[in-house]
């Protein structure tokens, strides 16, 4: 009887057991294809025409073919199996957002081997020497654009660059055969996620985890050929896999985005994303959207419904173990947000504190089992073991992995989320652990204790004893973690509150940063009430000190936290229009054009006599007004009275004079409408010729020169051309300097043929027609226009004093020039000029022995290499010291300097004398070993709190978040950036949008 009791016992356990882990198990199914590589092969075959990638990184769209794709593809792989790379290799691919990112991608897994995948953008030096030591080879994979970072790292590594190899194979790889050593079991990418040791880990992928998620439903999202898909994440986010792959698995277009999202997302089908990401958009308008997909994160009841009315939208979740995602929710507007079901082939376990599964309502820890699961960390035996398990409810020898997630599950089989159970956080969608975080700070000098929490989206750090170096308490972290799981703030306290069993006491750590931003609050609510001057005198030490990262000491004297970057002002197109359209430069170029449409409209409307003339004049009226705007006097003439308004005066005066550096509009449409005012003149006087008009007034000789001078205008039109300008700015220089000379010398030939012309009739002396014409006297104003640069060449003594292998101080002494001004030298003055921003020095300091100016010469070219490498003793000078961007300070109170590089150069001169408050944001790579001691020092002697970002610690800074800060801290007037093109649009426009004025140099000609 008690025999019968406990098998009866026993049964009802394993029912329950059984009942309880009914849903537990995805469909099993078996997917078309075992590896990623024969799934892009078979569309590449199937649909060789259609469009693969849509890479919209570069100034100029690319689209690209499957069978243009898998030609470079198979042409990379050839070449990197020539030199070595073994199927189960692993390869970094140090990349940026771009075509040849997909095909190093590709070439990589072709060989057998396993991509390493690395934003070289923003990765710390130390993750790449991390990665490629456990790579356990020597071959590196990256772009152009990372080319230089990589080389400068591992000088002795093999490395392979994506254009230069698939250039250099040319049209070889049609005839290659094609070869592909993926197996099921090969390893797809590694992905590195931060590690409790402070070094981060690397998750090993293979392509049978990846198959079976993104070829079939509904880890494919339905994505089919003719599909357009978001390619918008970092490459290091597991989700960009996701991005990727179930896109060219399945014969879909990647779209990749560039630095401005908009032109990517108004025309893609699918969007992949975190829901911070997706929430900064509306369904409305962007109906293009039918399908989104958001994990990494937790998305809100409001966002998911707002989407699930107007799209299909996907909640998904997931850790990188689980290869991307392992749960996926399609959600139905109005129902409460779930995670969904495990995707097929995969399963997920909730389980008690005895391992045990939980009932239906009860919550557990959710493990994560199946075909998804990877195969452990790289190289990390031990945290393998303590993650990954057998899994004891398949018995089939496969393993299972603990996600830390707490969930339950709800009556219709679907998984809540219900928190984290341990110190995994996500941070804008990348998972971070706070215990490596901590980890890094203790290897600070002189921190004996640290901690870090997550609390209200930013990760908050705290060491004990007080009193410790903060920026050098960032670099801590920055050089052995991620750049997303660096501390937004750092709390210095006298020591760590602890709990009754002597741990330390977490909750109590929370309170104290709810105490400061508390503090902080009301400081800044106090500063909002007085005047600028009586401010910093309610600065006081607080009890516990707290340092943003993203301003460092300023944020503590400003009296807030980092901000969160707010959206932008307008919709679009009204935004577009506003801020790209409608900039001053294009308003000057509009006005004059119209200017000019008036007078075409007075000669139609009265039909005058002597209209040929008139054409004449007007293509000489112009042809001055575009020379004289570039004239160094004239500009000096008008930045001088525009930058003379006083502080007093409405801002919105002042920002509207700062633009004053848009005046290339006005030579452009000089430029234009004089060619175009000669093309029309040159017509009408060839017609008239033809026609032997009685009153035709051009000889044949004077009507070829003015074909000649049309031509010429025309092609310097045609090399302006932004695209061809930036491509071949020699070409440009070189041409538009030698055919400007030749068609004013034309020009002059010109005028003495028409007055020869008119000299032929009775009564008329060839002297007087051309004092008494005006064109003849424009054109002398422009020819001494031009001349007047180049009466002032003169070689001049240089003294070049060397800050490193990459910069150097030139400095003059034949004058002192006005803050915010550029200077023109050369070696071969017929042939090139450089210009460069001046550092005004009136009495010798750290820059400069003498009295006079320098400036800073940085390593961006084969001129300025051999600058550096042969310090020349003299230069050619020509003209005078030019306004420029930098002049525009003196009009406002408050500014925010920001600068890459070499673009601390054109601050240097307003940083050491400045003309008002002035806050700087320097982001550069090892800033005191590539520009010297002396440099620094300038900055620290007038800017102490400045914040200076280190690209070769902490990577690639978000300059639009931190600029915004910044300006916002400060109670800035303007921001002004000096920094390539690219980001020098990008912040002004983010700025602009945002209602903060900002001015950076645009590069008009």
């Amino acid at each position: 009887m008690m025999a019968t009791s406990i098998m009866t016992t026993c049964k009802r356990t394993n029912n329950m057991a059984r009942d309880r882990m009914a849903f537990s198990f995805g469909q099993v199914l078996k997917t078309p294809f075992s590896t990623t590589t024969a799934a892009f092969a078979h569309f590449s075959l199937s649909n060789p025409s259609g469009i693969a990638v849509h890479d919209l990184s570069t100034n100029v769209s690319r689209q690209r073919t499957y069978a243009e794709l898998a030609m470079h593809a198979q042409a990379l792989a050839w070449h990197l199996r020539s030199i070595g790379v073994k199927p189960n290799q692993r390869v970094p691919l140090v990349v940026k957002r771009s075509y040849e990112m997909v095909i190093g991608i590709w070439a990589v897994l072709l060989c057998g081997a396993q991509y390493v995948p690395l934003d070289g953008g923003v990765v710390p030096d130390s993750t790449l020497r991390h990665v490629l030591h456990q790579s356990g080879g020597n071959v590196l994979l990256c772009v152009s654009a990372t080319e230089n970072r990589v080389r400068d790292l591992f000088p002795d590594a093999q490395m392979v660059v994506v254009e230069e190899c698939v250039h250099r194979a040319g049209g070889q790889p049609a005839s290659l055969e094609w070869i592909d050593l993926a197996t099921p079991a090969s390893g797809c990418y590694v992905i590195y996620t931060s590690g409790t040791t402070g070094n981060p880990k690397g998750v090993d992928v293979t392509h049978d985890n990846v198959t079976n998620l993104v070829c079939q439903y509904p880890g494919n999202l339905g994505i089919s050929p003719g599909m357009r898909v978001g390619q918008v994440l970092n490459i290091s986010f597991d989700m960009a896999a996701w991005e990727i792959f179930s896109c060219l698995c399945n014969g879909g277009t990647l779209v990749i985005r560039g630095w401005d999202w908009e032109p990517t997302i108004s025309q893609i089908d699918v969007l992949i994303c975190t829901p911070s990401i997706l929430s900064k958009y509306q369904p409305q308008k962007y109906p293009n959207i039918k399908i989104a997909a958001t994990a990494g994160e937790p998305t809100t009841q409001a966002l998911a419904d707002l989407w699930a009315t107007e799209a299909e939208y996907w909640n998904c979740c997931g850790p990188t173990e689980t290869t991307i995602v392992n749960t996926m929710s399609r959600h139905v507007a109005g129902r409460p947000i779930d995670i969904g079901k495990p995707t097929p082939n995969n399963n997920v376990y909730i389980l008690d504190d005895m391992m045990q599964p939980v009932g239906l309502g009860q919550t557990g820890v959710m493990w994560a089992g199946g075909r998804g699961v990877s195969r452990g960390y790289i190289g990390l035996e031990e945290k393998t073991k303590e993650s990954y398990r057998l899994d004891p409810f398949t018995d089939d020898g496969s393993l299972m992995y603990r996600t830390g997630d707490l969930g339950q599950w709800d009556a219709e089989g679907n998984i809540l989320i219900l928190g984290r159970c341990d110190d995994q956080v996500k941070v804008k969608g990348f998972r971070v652990e706070l215990d490596g975080i901590s980890s890094s700070l203790l290897s600070a000098p002189g921190v004996s204790q640290a901690a870090a929490l997550f609390l209200d989206g930013q990760v908050h750090a705290f060491v004990s004893p007080p009193h410790r170096d903060t920026q050098c308490l960032f670099s801590c972290v920055a050089e052995r973690q991620p750049y997303y799981a660096v501390p937004s703030i750092i709390h210095q306290l006298e020591s760590f509150p602890v709990t009754a069993n002597g741990k330390t006491d977490k909750k109590a750590l929370g309170r104290i940063a709810e105490e400061e931003k508390h503090r902080r609050d009301s400081l800044a609510s106090s500063e909002k009430t007085m005047p600028m001057s009586d401010r910093e005198t309610l600065v006081e030490t607080p009890r516990h000190a707290s340092f943003s990262s993203a301003t460092t000491v300023f944020s503590e004297k400003a009296g807030i936290e980092e901000l969160a970057v707010p959206g932008k002002k307008l919709s679009q197109p009204w935004r577009g229009l506003a801020y790209r359209i409608l900039i001053i430069y294009r308003a000057l170029f509009s006005v004059v054009v119209l200017l000019n449409a008036g007078v075409l409209a007075l000669l139609l409307l009265t039909l005058r006599a002597d209209a040929q003339q008139l054409l004449k004049l007007v293509v000489a009226a112009n042809l001055t007004l575009a020379v004289l705007v570039r004239q160094d006097t004239v500009i000096n003439i008008l930045y001088t009275v525009f930058c003379s308004v006083p502080k007093t005066a409405p801002l919105w005066i002042r920002r509207k004079c700062a633009k004053i550096y848009h005046l290339g509009g006005v030579h452009s449409a000089a430029g234009v409408c004089s060619t175009v005012w000669l093309l029309g003149s040159n017509i009408s006087s060839t017609v008239s010729y033809v026609r032997r008009d009685e009153e035709r007034t051009d000889s044949l000789a004077s009507i070829v020169v003015s074909w000649l001078i049309c031509a010429l205008c025309c092609t310097m039109i045609g090399f302006a051309y932004p695209t061809f300008r930036k491509r071949y700015h020699n070409t440009f220089e070189q041409s538009h300097r030698f055919m400007g000379w030749t068609t004013l010398l034309l020009f002059w030939v010109k005028t003495v043929l028409n007055a020869m012309d008119s000299a032929q009739q009775p009564g008329q002396d060839l002297g007087m027609i051309l004092v008494q014409s005006p064109a003849f006297w424009l054109l002398v104003v422009a020819t001494c226009s031009i001349a007047s640069s180049w009466l002032f060449l003169r070689k001049v003594p240089v003294e070049t004093v060397p800050l490193s292998d990459h910069a150097a101080v030139l400095s003059f002494t034949y004058t002192v020039p006005v803050n915010g001004s550029f200077t023109r030298i050369s070696t071969r003055p017929l042939l090139e000029w450089h210009s460069f921003a001046t550092i005004p020095q009136p009495e010798p300091n750290a820059l400069a022995s003498q009295k006079g100016y320098s400036l800073v010469v940085s390593n961006a070219g084969d001129w300025t290499k051999s600058c550096i490498q042969r310090a020349p003793r003299s230069v050619w000078v020509r003209g005078v010291p030019t306004c420029g961007v930098m002049r525009i300070a003196t009009l406002f109170n408050r500014i925010v300097v920001i600068g890459t590089g070499s673009g601390i150069g054109p601050l240097l001169g307003h940083i050491q004398n400045p003309s008002c408050k002035t806050q700087l944001l320097w982001s550069t790579k090892s800033p005191e070993v590539t520009f010297g001691k002396p440099v620094l020092d300038t900055i620290y002697r007038t800017i102490p709190d400045a914040v200076i970002h280190d690209t070769a610690t902490k990577g690639r800074p978000d300059l639009l978040k931190m600029g915004y800060n910044l300006a916002v801290a400060s109670d800035a007037e303007a921001v002004i950036i000096i920094a390539n093109e690219k980001i020098t649009k990008k912040v002004v426009y983010g700025l602009e949008t945002r209602g903060i004025p900002a001015y950076g140099a645009i590069w008009d000609s």
